[in-house]
């Protein structure tokens, strides 16, 4: 019987899927353009059906097709894949690439520490990182475009496992001057009467209504911005107040205005900070090496 496929087309097909573009695929792959544009083209005439929409100037994104070929494509590789690493006799010789969706607020206190480390102990295996809000991570793991995602547990989908990183608690910031800054611990109903300034960002603005909601409080005014740290700087210059569970060392904006961070007297659920991978997918063997570190490796936390 003869495949009409090899596993260089499904390959360039998964790569152009997880970057959302063709020409970032054929940078990431070292390859030409053409090459990855000729496989992909050669997959769709094979199938008689496209497996991407072209977005002029935006790249691509996977059509219903596409996404079904996805998931049997990254089975098939990484059953491939696994089989040669199982024949190396040392693990840091194993080869491969490992992508890792993270949500960007947390991003930068865990992800650059635990990739270093790893990357330090399997020099072969290249870790491409990707930054999405928290629906983004969620549609990562469940199309297959991320083996594994560092994210808060919030509104991941229910086919995954996980192992929890870290607990974080909401907390207020404050203008350092504001009059809530002279008490050591703040109560919603407290920040409730200030100007709100709220991530617009799907699940992070619903997780942080939701505190006020479970105590059938509205904030008086809510202001909306895109970014952790232009939330962090309008506070910082007496916008209005903040929470959030994320919190950097120093409490200073960019522009190195100071802000007061105070915890909740309100009792509410820890975030969970938490690596998880879809059963959906198989584990690559660098997805399983990259979770078996974590797990043995007690003293990475921030």
């Amino acid at each position: 019987m003869t495949i009409p496929f090899t596993f260089r087309q499904l390959s360039y097909f998964v790569s152009v899927a997880q970057h959302g573009s063709i020409s970032k695929s054929a940078e990431a792959l070292h390859v030409s353009q053409p090459s990855v544009s000729i496989a992909i083209h050669q997959l769709e005439s094979l199938l008689n059906q496209p497996l991407f929409q072209r977005h002029r100037g935006q790249g691509v994104s996977l059509t219903p097709r596409g996404e079904g070929l996805l998931k049997e494509a990254r089975q098939i590789l990484t059953l491939s894949h696994n089989l040669l690493a199982r024949l190396q006799q040392d693990e840091t010789e194993v080869e491969g690439q490992l992508v890792i969706c993270c949500f960007r607020d947390i991003a930068p206190y865990y992800l650059p520490r635990l990739v270093s480390e790893f990357e330090r102990r399997y020099p072969k295996i290249r870790v491409i990182m990707q930054e999405q809000d928290l629906a983004g991570v969620k549609l990562a793991l469940k199309k297959g475009q991320a083996e594994l995602a560092l994210s808060y547990q919030l509104g991941l989908p229910q086919e995954v496992d996980s192992q929890i990183l870290d607990e974080l608690r909401p907390y207020a910031l404050l203008p350092a001057g504001h009059k809530l800054a002279e008490k050591q611990t703040l109560r919603l109903a407290e920040i409730a009467k200030e100007p709100l300034i709220l991530q617009d960002m799907p699940l992070t603005q619903e997780y942080f209504m939701s505190l006020f909601w479970h105590q059938d409080l509205q904030p008086a005014h809510i202001h909306t911005t895109a970014s952790f740290e232009m939330q962090r700087g309008l506070v910082a210059h007496g916008h209005g107040v903040a929470l959030s569970c994320t919190r950097p060392a120093g409490d200073q904006s960019y522009d190195g205005a100071p802000l007061a961070c105070r915890p909740l007297q309100d009792e509410f659920p820890p975030q969970r900070v938490v690596l998880a991978h879809s059963r959906e997918f198989p584990l690559s063997i660098p997805a399983q090496l990259f979770l078996d570190q974590v797990a043995s490796n007690p003293h990475w936390r921030p």
